[in-house]
């Protein structure tokens, strides 16, 4: 039976006042916990974090420093964050019956913790981040062996866990991602927001260019091998990215002379983001490996067709919503470009499939889950 007085402990070094990847699980699995309705058994639930401001007013917060806060302070972050971990964590956290962590930030020391872990890029492609590829290849094998159980995003990543880090099957739990319906819907349609702010429509949308292994260059190419006409009605649009990679795409649309139909955004604000989605004719991920592949999601979710490539956890969010390809073959992806453009009716119904697929996901859904997984690993205590 589940013993009276859980203690729960959130493991939130990570979260952020302006949060990104992680940090959106991070808040929204919390948050929709904290929403729940949960077993009178169950203390207040206490969250060790650097920042309250996007958090449910009815946690215990433990307040950390604000050099965990990464908005502020970039790098020395990233250190605070794991000096904490390693020597502040197992002493503030040593009373609590169990303690999650939503993403791979953990203790040494303590045993009575669940840790996530969204991806293993940096084991699989190298020279991504130096320091992140020191920590995941030499610490975390050992924070996972001291952890009660594993969460992950998919099916793929936990796949990885186990090839990876030699992690037992049986110690790996999948909760999907969930994404905000109050923001990524069908609801405000027709409002054109990006037309009138960066004068362009009909586009396609590539989001998320980086790292290499993004893919563009594939994109880039397959664009490249539409007929003209195709390509001047249909323009490609990217946001965001990182310099490095995007200046090196910038230069590889110069050679492809595509300079008039390829447009690079750079930053655009989240409160845009839906309409991104909702006016575009399609979107494009080429990417070559995720552990989730949220764009695919909110996508769809906005009634966005979605072509992607069919490797790694794409399958899982898409399902059979969405136009795959191969990413290492370009001619696949433009025949699919062309059929997506030329064919309204493979578009209304890539957005009707869309639409009904993305309703399997939400993070109400995703915090459920958690707390089974909570709720079970006490009851087996």
């Amino acid at each position: 039976m589940i013993r009276t007085e859980i203690a729960i402990g959130m493991n939130g070094s990570m979260l952020d006042e302006h949060p990104t990847g992680a940090g959106v699980y991070s808040f929204n699995l919390i948050n929709h916990l904290g929403d729940l309705d949960l077993d009178k058994s169950w203390k207040q639930i206490t969250v060790f974090t650097p920042t309250s401001s996007l958090l449910n007013k009815d946690f215990r917060i433990v307040k950390l420093s604000d050099f965990l806060l990464s908005s502020k302070h970039g790098k020395l972050a990233a250190f605070c964050r794991f000096f904490w971990n390693t020597f502040y964590y197992p002493f503030q956290a040593r009373n609590f019956d169990l303690l999650f962590s939503p993403t791979t930030h953990g203790s040494f020391v303590l045993k009575n913790q669940i840790i996530t872990i969204h991806d293993l890029l940096a084991l699989r492609y190298k020279n991504l981040n130096i320091q992140q590829t020191f920590y995941f290849k030499y610490l975390l094998p050992f924070i996972v062996s001291r952890s009660k159980l594993i969460v992950t995003v998919s099916e793929t990543t936990k796949q990885d866990v186990i090839d990876f880090l030699n992690c037992p099957a049986d110690k790996i739990e999948v909760i999907y991602n969930g994404y905000d319906h109050n923001r990524y819907n069908t609801r405000g349609e027709n409002v054109f927001l990006i037309e009138k702010k960066y004068r362009v429509s009909n586009y396609i949308l590539a989001v998320g260019p980086t790292l290499p292994h993004k893919n563009f260059e594939t994109l880039l190419y397959a664009y490249k091998d539409l007929e003209e006409p195709l390509r001047k009605k249909h323009p490609l649009v990217i946001p965001g990215g990182k310099k490095k990679y995007t200046e090196y795409l910038k230069n590889l649309v110069q050679e492809l002379n595509l300079e008039a139909d390829v447009h690079f955004l750079g930053y655009v604000d989240m409160d845009l983001m839906p309409s991104l989605y909702r006016e575009a004719t399609v979107l494009v991920f080429p990417s070559l490996f995720e552990g989730f592949g949220l764009p695919v999601l909110e996508a769809m979710a906005s009634g966005c067709p979605v072509i992607t490539s069919n490797t790694s956890s794409m399958p899982e969010v898409g399902g059979e919503a969405v136009l795959y390809f191969d990413p290492l073959n370009k001619q696949q992806l433009c025949s699919a470009l062309n059929n997506v453009l030329t064919n309204g009716g493979l578009r209304n119904a890539l957005r009707e499939k869309g639409l009904e697929q993305a309703r399997k996901f939400s993070w109400e859904q995703s915090a459920r889950s958690l707390k089974t997984i909570i709720d079970n690993q006490i009851s087996n205590n």
